[in-house]
């Protein structure tokens, strides 16, 4: 499934890698982590009465302690799942985290899945 292959692609990146809003809300943040989530998935195409593609969106955002890094890795998140078949749109925004210790980087990635 694309959203196992979106989880082992960012896996490979080093960072511990969560669905958006899983952690446990007694854990500390690690350091630098990366989270997922699919934001809309649709019938992308149809042949004879049936959906034979799906279109997905997904928001991978990478979060850190250290403002260096939350400059720096989102290239090589892109470029990661670029190289595995994820459409990046745009380059991204700035997302607040709820701790004060951590800000992150928001990206957007697409997929089609035959």
């Amino acid at each position: 499934m694309i959203k196992t292959l979106l989880q082992t692609t960012l896996e490979k990146l080093g960072y511990p890698v969560y669905l958006q809003n899983s952690m446990d809300a007694d854990t500390a943040y690690p350091d630098s982590f990366i989270t997922f989530m699919t934001v809309n998935s649709y019938d992308a195409a149809s042949y004879d009465n049936n959906t034979v593609a799906w279109g997905w969106q997904f928001q991978v955002i990478f979060y850190s302690s250290d403002p260096t890094l939350v400059e720096s890795e989102p290239a090589k998140i892109t470029a990661t799942l670029k190289a595995a078949g994820f459409i990046p749109q745009g380059r991204g925004m700035d997302m607040p985290s709820d701790v004060d210790t951590h800000t992150g980087w928001e990206m957007e990635f697409y997929s089609l899945e035959v």
